[in-house]
């Protein structure tokens, strides 16, 4: 065998993973393995197999020649037998006439895909004697390696199923028509830097005059952060029915998130119920302080307490605060003040209190468009890598 064969033969399958579809994949590696290790192997011929009502029906071959006058049994029933749980399995001692006589061939098969949808076929010289014994030794690590990249695809195509209904899942909890708030406009958006992720708002009507504005943020990003936000929203929908003041209401938030024994729970949020006049009774759970826009400054609103989900006995002292007409409420999440541009330099929060300080009396949309812009602007070619969310009110 050559040199590092094991680490040609699994640069081999990974690439032809890459560059294949599903569909492909199986094709892709008879093609390659008879193009780069077909001397070293001493493949004959590959090929490729699939179900066919009662048999399996050979759909490719590197080399139609060596397969005339040589196919073994074909039965579907027989091969799913020998395959079912087994990494391959050899049919030995296949001949085949030629002009120097006869000539002993073997035939190795490999079930690729779920249900042996298809078999990848490698007719080789005989591996008698000890110089077969060390090729068959390369065709069962060739086994393996399969397998492995076989699973490892239908893992992640089952994730990618799995995050594409988290996804749906996620997208439902964020208002896509937030309800009236009497007294208030409000805008919304939200987007996240994966599949799914720990990003939230929501705008409850809490009576005729009162409506909870609520923006969070799970710690972390993907599916975990997702899981954790759908609790989240529950636990929310359940405490904005209450009657309870909003620091009760916050701390049986906090108390569903905690788990004895572990750190793991952690969401930041801003919670806030804003009545018809303009009050704002705020508590902030270590979340990026919101900014109240008002005609002549810009305020933060940072009362509060520690991240909900760190400890039970965890308190979160009330702010309170008056909005006038035309002020803005604005609260965003990490991914906006945390954006990175070309250079490694930080957007920051100071320059997202910047970019709204002059749009006293602006729409709520207004003043999301201007941070994405900015944001826009500052980061250049440079990724997103964190959720994104904004929640804007505007006091009518």
């Amino acid at each position: 065998m050559p040199k590092n064969f094991e680490r040609k033969l699994f640069d081999l399958i990974e690439n032809t993973s890459r560059g294949h579809r599903q569909g492909d994949f199986t094709q892709g590696l008879a093609q390659n393995l008879q193009r780069e290790l077909g001397a070293a192997l001493e493949l004959v011929s590959t090929a490729v197999f699939q179900p066919d009502g009662t048999r399996y029906e050979r759909i490719y071959s590197s080399d139609e020649a060596p397969w005339v006058g040589l196919e073994p049994n074909l039965s579907l029933r027989t091969w799913q037998r020998r395959l079912d749980g087994n990494l391959w399995w050899i049919q030995r001692g296949l001949r085949r006439e030629g002009p120097e006589g006869p000539a002993w061939y073997d035939l190795l098969l490999i079930p690729v895909g779920p249900k042996q949808q298809r078999v990848l076929g490698l007719l080789t010289r005989s591996l008698a004697g000890i110089e077969g014994e060390e090729r068959e030794a390369a065709f069962q690590v060739m086994g393996r390696l399969v397998r492995l990249f076989v699973d490892r695809h239908h893992q992640q195509q089952r994730l990618r199923e799995i995050l594409s209904l988290a996804r749906e899942q996620q997208l439902s909890l964020l208002q896509t028509a937030l309800p009236q708030a009497p007294g208030y406009e409000i805008a919304g958006f939200s987007i996240p830097a994966e599949e799914v992720g720990g990003d939230y708002f929501q705008v409850l009507p809490i009576g005729p005059s009162n409506t909870a504005f609520v923006v969070a943020d799970a710690k972390g990003k993907g599916f975990e952060a997702a899981v954790l936000i759908t609790g989240v929203h529950t636990a929310l929908r359940v405490v904005s029915e209450t009657h309870f003041k909003v620091t009760y209401k916050v701390g049986l938030l906090n108390r569903s998130l905690v788990q004895p024994g572990e750190i793991r729970n952690l969401v930041t949020m801003f919670y806030s119920e804003l009545d018809a006049t303009g009050r704002i009774i705020y508590t902030n759970c270590s979340h990026p302080a919101p900014l109240l826009v008002r005609a002549q400054e810009v305020e933060e609103l940072t009362a509060g307490g520690v991240f909900l989900g760190l400890a039970p006995e965890t308190q979160y002292p009330l702010g309170v605060c008056e909005m006038r007409s035309g002020d803005l409420l604005v609260a965003y999440t990490d991914g906006w003040s945390e954006l990175f541009n070309e250079s490694g330099e930080e957007f920051g929060p100071e320059r997202i209190r910047e970019t709204v300080r002059g749009l006293h009396g602006a729409q709520p949309r207004q003043a999301i468009d201007a941070i994405q812009a900015a944001c826009e602007t500052f980061r250049g070619s440079a990724p997103y890598h964190d959720d994104r969310t904004l929640l804007v009110a505007r006091k009518i």
